[in-house]
């Protein structure tokens, strides 16, 4: 069965806008009403990566009136950890316990606002940089999957410290178990291109088992200085493309068989 997964970074907005808007259903707020409504088209698995805080709010003052919808919906929709906040290569020269911390303040406050069964058991934490110390941290944080960015052929790069060699295999779709952790590229950010383009992408990786696609939160809002007003036409061309050929979609934990 060939399989794509979705995942969404920098996400912390929507959830302010809960906690302030006191909507009646997460379904209300324009955000996760387009996921739904991809679910419901693509039976689209969403997982949501999250910062801690942003200005003026952090997942400490997230309400949890929304918890028992939340939790109804987790078998799509999961949220995990991605940093304390936006800025660049935060954990690059971090030692264990920042790590530790940071991923732990996030881990408990999503199972006390969604539960535990909508924590997702992967992520790809911020920037992708992380030392050793790091990896053992969010090993211990019960992280059993990281997507990374790893480039390709004619613009390689690596993620989370692996060396190139290893690094080679996941940029080719691999997905390579180190320790206690699952390792696999993410193959399309999708804000990154226009819609021809990314399927232009897509075509180029029909031949994987599996496609990783991603794209961030902060694109979807017309206040946002890189607004994208097609960011829903980018996801539903991405999506209609994958159903067609054959892709069906899971979580990385699903793929990646994390127990």
């Amino acid at each position: 069965m060939k399989t794509y997964c979705f995942t969404v970074d920098d996400n912390v907005r929507f959830l302010k806008d809960l906690t302030e808007k006191e909507y009646k259903s997460i379904f209300e707020h324009p955000y996760l009403a387009m996921y739904q409504s991809l679910h419901e088209i693509f039976d689209l698995k969403v997982q949501l990566n999250l910062f801690y805080r942003m200005e003026g709010f952090d997942l400490s003052q997230m309400t949890d009136a929304y918890y028992e919808e939340f939790k109804r919906n987790s078998e799509w929709l999961k949220l995990s950890f991605h940093s304390e906040l936006e800025n660049a290569r935060p954990y690059e020269f971090s030692g264990y316990d920042e790590v530790f911390g940071d991923c732990k303040r996030v881990n408990n406050e999503i199972k006390r606002f969604v539960s535990e069964s909508a924590l997702a058991k992967t992520t790809t934490v911020h920037y992708c940089r992380t030392t050793e110390e790091g990896l053992k941290a969010l090993s211990d944080n019960q992280v059993m999957g990281l997507l990374g960015l790893f480039g390709d052929a004619k613009n390689p790069r690596t993620s989370y410290g692996i060396g190139e060699e290893i690094a080679s295999r996941i940029r080719n779709g691999e997905i390579v178990k180190l320790g206690q952790i699952d390792f696999a590229s993410i193959d399309i950010i999708l804000n990154k291109f226009p819609k021809e383009e990314i399927l232009i992408r897509l075509e180029g990786l029909e031949e994987r088992e599996c496609i990783r696609v991603m794209i961030h939160e902060q694109y979807f809002y017309s206040d946002y200085k890189s607004y994208q007003p097609n960011f829903e036409n980018k996801l539903t061309a991405t999506f209609s493309f994958l159903k067609e050929h054959g892709y069906e979609s899971k979580f990385f934990e699903e793929v990646a068989g994390v127990r």
